[in-house]
């Protein structure tokens, strides 16, 4: 939720009767945590994780205490934060505007790679989801596209006990992926979807 002049936004939890439980806005010195909150996932160790418009993936406790706020990589360098999620080894996905990547961060707000890199397949990624059942990311972009990637590959890897990703041996270095490197770890093709901005659903 967010509200305009000020810019003040919060995170509201409602429970499955619609009655609101808690209320997540400030700091503990009072100030705002979000000034433009636009997407929010929970991770599996509870964390409510948001992007904020304000260039910043915000990330509190169940609790509602700050844990971290994630500004890009290096620290502070700018990010333009939309679509976010989790998998589930407990990493945040988030899609940078700024960069026209998708970037991975643990659970602690620590930058692990770079997963997707000016893409020929699709323009600028936008929205993320997780299955996590099929491990699967969905990734949509602002060009109307949809591809569908598998980077969990093995069984070992999908506990939290492993704090690198699975793939994470098909880079050289954090710094030097790319779309080649991100292609390297796929399991099979991508598959997309397209459609027309102005078809009805």
């Amino acid at each position: 939720m967010c509200r305009k002049k000020p810019w003040t936004g919060k995170v509201t939890r409602y429970n499955q009767s619609g009655q609101q439980t808690q209320t997540i806005q400030h700091y503990n010195t009072g100030r705002g945590l979000y000034s433009d909150p636009i997407y929010i996932t929970e991770n599996k160790n509870l964390d409510v994780v948001v992007t904020d418009n304000n260039r910043a993936v915000v990330a509190t406790e169940r609790g509602g205490r700050h844990r971290f706020s994630y500004t890009g990589h290096p620290s502070g360098s700018g990010l333009w934060p939309c679509g976010i999620c989790t998998d589930t080894l407990s990493h945040i996905l988030v899609c940078d505007g700024f960069s026209n990547t998708l970037q991975m961060i643990d659970k602690d707000g620590q930058f692990l790679l770079n997963l997707l890199i000016n893409s020929k397949k699709m323009g600028e990624p936008l929205s993320l989801s997780y299955d996590v059942n099929t491990h699967r990311l969905w990734v949509g972009s602002w060009d109307s596209k949809l591809c569908v990637f598998k980077y969990i590959t093995r069984q070992g890897d999908l506990t939290d006990e492993n704090t690198q990703p699975p793939f994470r041996d098909a880079l050289s270095s954090s710094t030097q992926a790319s779309e080649f490197a991100w292609s390297s770890m796929l399991t099979d093709e991508p598959f997309h979807y397209t459609w027309d901005k102005e078809d009805d659903f």
